[in-house]
């Protein structure tokens, strides 16, 4: 179903559902209404012919008939019965062979007596009675009934009346309905065409952003927005291919050219040795380069699947440490506490020890590298809500300027070209500390060394 059709829909259905509660309460105030002024009428009958019979004295009975009959053609079907302290009739506005037509009971004068006045109904009839005391004469029960022919008339036109209105208002709110969702709906229709023609080539096209305040502008907003974020991976994948690409291939010529070289004329043994020597290293450089791209690309794809355990964040920066010194002895690398945990739920978090491994291995090693003294300052710190190492260097620094991009797949700061590396490290770090849910942010000064901190949710 189209939204336009499912708004359309349940707009009528609520208008549907408003007009019948509205129409049904108006149909029973007015059916109660009906009632009350047509049982107040009986009452008065009722009341006014026990006054003309007990007050008035000289009155004759016939003539109260004949009186009842002239005057009471607008009630349907109406009688009055006037019952004395021994339940015997002492009035009836009708000949008594015409009672029949009207059945009445001793339970019925019972209750009058007793509740003093009894509205009830009998098949079609509207029947009220009530008890009439004169000091003299004593008790009577007066029972008025009647048939509410035309107020009942008058009713069934109004439920008529109001059961096509409420048709009338349903089909309006139906047409009204579709008229007004396809309006409302008309700049989703609009943008769903423009997204349709926006293809991996012209990603720069933007969305119509209408009034930049409502819901559906905002909708545009955000697409474009995520958009310029597509285009801004695209480009990086671009540039990241490019410059793989191009790393690949310095190694690749500088063995095609010593090959070729080696083999233009006979040479010493001595010669080809160190030509196998050359090749030996930019081969190792070319594995190198290999194993990084390859870590880039399963950090990239580690997220699924992957394995996590809770460790104690301490004990792997130790490990860390030891595997490091014994790779490189020349390095320096201290690691300390910012404050000594007194439980070690404090240090404890869920990872992955290989990936987080290789975070601080690339931080502490690029520490060592990048500093004249090879020595690198590791901290460990904590709060109630996460564990944070912090790996400080008094190296060559970043220039503030390129700090927001060394964490892209082979970008090297202008720096750091003199060094060996690829730009790989800590494209890779950033992704394996997303896949934890953490961050990692650097302070950096050139010249002076730098600071990065990786922040880890506790467990």
């Amino acid at each position: 179903m189209k939204i336009r059709t499912k708004i359309a829909l349940q707009f009528t259905l609520i208008i549907a559902l408003i007009l019948v509660a509205f129409a049904a309460y108006f149909y029973y105030i007015d059916q109660q209404n009906r009632k009350d002024e047509f049982q107040a009428r009986l009452r008065d009958r009722a009341l006014t012919t026990a006054n003309l019979l007990i007050k008035v004295a000289p009155i004759n009975k016939k003539l109260l008939k004949i009186i009842d009959k002239e005057t009471l053609s607008s009630l349907y079907a109406e009688k009055v019965l006037m019952f004395n302290a021994e339940d015997k009739i002492v009035y009836a506005s009708y000949a008594a062979d015409s009672m029949v037509y009207y059945k009445y009971n001793a339970e019925l004068l019972k209750n009058i007596r007793q509740q003093k006045y009894v509205e009830t109904t009998n098949d079609s009839l509207e029947v009220v009675g009530v008890m009439y005391t004169d000091q003299e004469k004593g008790d009577f029960v007066v029972i008025a009934s009647a048939e509410d022919y035309l107020g009942k008339s008058q009713l069934q036109k109004l439920s008529k009346l109001l059961i096509y209105s409420v048709l009338f208002g349903i089909s309006i709110t139906t047409v009204l309905g579709f008229v007004f969702a396809g309006q409302s709906l008309k700049p989703i229709s609009s943008m769903n065409k423009e997204v349709g023609s926006i293809t991996a080539y012209n990603l720069r096209k933007q969305l119509n952003e209408g009034n930049r305040q409502d819901e559906i502008a905002q909708l545009a907003m955000n697409f474009n927005r995520m958009l310029q974020r597509l285009e801004q991976s695209f480009d990086l994948q671009r540039s990241f291919v490019s410059n793989a690409s191009h790393e690949l291939r310095t190694p690749l010529a500088g063995l095609k050219s010593e090959i070729q070289v080696a083999l233009e004329e006979e040479r010493s043994p001595e010669e080809y040795r160190r030509t196998l020597q050359s090749a030996l290293t930019d081969t190792q450089r070319l594995i190198e380069l290999t194993n990084g791209l390859l870590q880039l690309a399963q950090s990239e794809n580690k997220e699924r699947g992957l394995s996590m355990q809770p460790l104690r964040l301490d004990e792997l920066i130790f490990e860390t440490q030891e595997e490091i010194q014994t790779q490189h002895p020349d390095y320096q690398i201290l690691v300390d506490f910012d404050e000594i945990p007194d439980n070690e739920q404090s240090v404890m978090v869920l990872g992955s020890v290989p990936l987080l491994k290789t975070v601080f291995s690339n931080l502490i090693d690029n520490a060592c590298k990048y500093s004249p003294d090879k020595r690198a300052e590791v901290r460990i710190g904590f709060d109630p809500k996460s564990c944070f190492v912090r790996v400080i260097d008094a190296g060559i620094g970043i220039p503030q300027e390129e700090t927001k991009r060394i964490f892209e797949p082979l970008y090297r700061a202008k720096n750091a070209t003199t060094y060996r590396g690829y730009g790989i490290g800590l494209s890779v770090c950033r992704r394996i500390v997303d896949v934890h849910r953490g961050t990692i942010q650097v302070e950096s000064k050139l010249g002076s060394g730098s600071i990065f901190e990786v922040i880890l949710p506790h467990l």
